[in-house]
């Protein structure tokens, strides 16, 4: 049937992704930190062109879905192995934990890295602290009167999130289908035009580099609202226009809605790490993550059994809420990890180490 294959087009963000961007977001100065983490998404953007060409070899060519699978299967498997062997522990979360002389040494090899003296910047026998080590954070932490509102938001916005970006993405997949609609239980039947699903997959591209421009200049909040609003009026004209509008019109309009769609997930994903402070960051952007499953979930359901004026209106109706949730988040442009939330401030202190090196 056509909606496995819309399903099997949802490719996630597997759930320990939010570690290492954490983890590298902790290492980069406040002045930096957007721009270097949106650098990254470059490579998830990669990933997402790749997708209908690897489609096209092993699901039009190839008749396997399966194949598709587990060719989609493989850079997890990379990631799982690079992640063990490269990416260090945090050095903030290690301070935190008392766990001084071992957050020093991943410093150091920071330090060298950047062509420092670690011996000048990280003498033998100093300390960055005295922080007293901390019990372990849970996921019962981010109801705590201090983060309970700032996670409810980011509960709503990333579930929201989820259902508007992997929508989009199954919206246009589902748009250029060129079996007519029939639905067959013979994946190998639908038939799509790879090269539109391709021309709109490139729009992250662009997406990301319209993120990097405005997220230091106007604040992360505005430019994912602004993200929000303009991808659901995209999406929604797409919708309208999907059953009488030429080839032309369709691949701009799902270009421009994908562009949106990529500025406003993005720029999320930096907010999420910079509101919470160390003790909790991995836990609330884990935790963030995981609500995003339920809105991903709705969205082959949404997309695959619905007609596309439904979808306008649902799609439409869903962005603007990500939109109003995101507007109450405070804002973290040039604020230090974990302060943003200006109830925190004065309650915590957070080591600022990692802005030496």
């Amino acid at each position: 049937m056509v909606d496995r294959l819309l399903a099997c087009l949802l490719v996630d963000r597997i759930g320990g992704l939010t570690v290492p961007f954490d983890i590298l977001a902790e290492f980069i100065p406040t002045k930096d930190r957007g721009r270097y983490l949106l650098l990254i998404e470059y490579y998830w953007t990669a990933g997402s062109m790749l997708v209908p060409i690897i489609a096209y070899y092993t699901i039009e060519l190839a008749d396997s879905w399966r194949l598709f699978v587990a060719v989609c299967a493989i850079p997890c498997i990379i990631s799982l192995f690079a992640g063990m062997m490269y990416v260090p522990e945090s050095p903030r979360w290690l301070i935190l934990k008392g766990r001084n002389e071992e957050a020093l040494d991943i410093l150091r090899k920071a330090a060298l890295m950047n062509g420092k003296d670690p011996r000048e910047l990280f003498p033998q026998g100093c300390y960055i602290c005295n922080e007293e080590a901390e019990e372990g954070s849970s996921c019962m932490d981010l109801f705590q009167p201090k983060w309970k509102r700032i996670t409810l938001l980011l509960f709503v916005v990333w579930a929201g999130f989820a259902l508007c970006y992997y929508g989009t993405i199954m919206t246009v997949t589902r748009i250029f289908n060129e079996s007519n609609g029939d639905d067959d239980d013979d994946l190998g039947k639908a038939t799509f035009d790879y090269s539109a699903i391709f021309i709109s997959s490139s729009a992250e591209v662009i997406g990301t580099a319209i993120a990097i421009a405005l997220v230091d200049r106007i604040g992360r909040i505005q430019t994912t609202v602004g993200a929000y609003v303009c991808g659901g009026v995209s999406l929604f004209a797409l919708c309208f226009v999907a059953d009488h509008s030429g080839r032309t019109e369709l691949v701009v309009l799902s270009f421009a809605a994908r562009v949106c769609e990529m500025v406003g997930s993005c720029t999320l994903w930096i907010v999420t790490a910079e509101i919470f402070s160390t003790d909790i960051r991995s836990t609330g952007h884990s935790a963030t993550n995981a609500v995003a499953r339920l809105g991903g979930f709705c969205s082959p359901y949404l997309v695959g059994n619905t007609s596309f004026r439904a979808i306008a209106f649902v799609m439409l109706v869903a962005h603007l809420v990500v939109a109003f949730c995101a507007s109450r988040l405070p804002e973290t442009k040039g604020v230090e990890l974990g302060r943003a939330n200006t109830r925190e401030q004065e309650e915590r202190y957070e080591p600022t180490c990692t802005e030496l090196i």
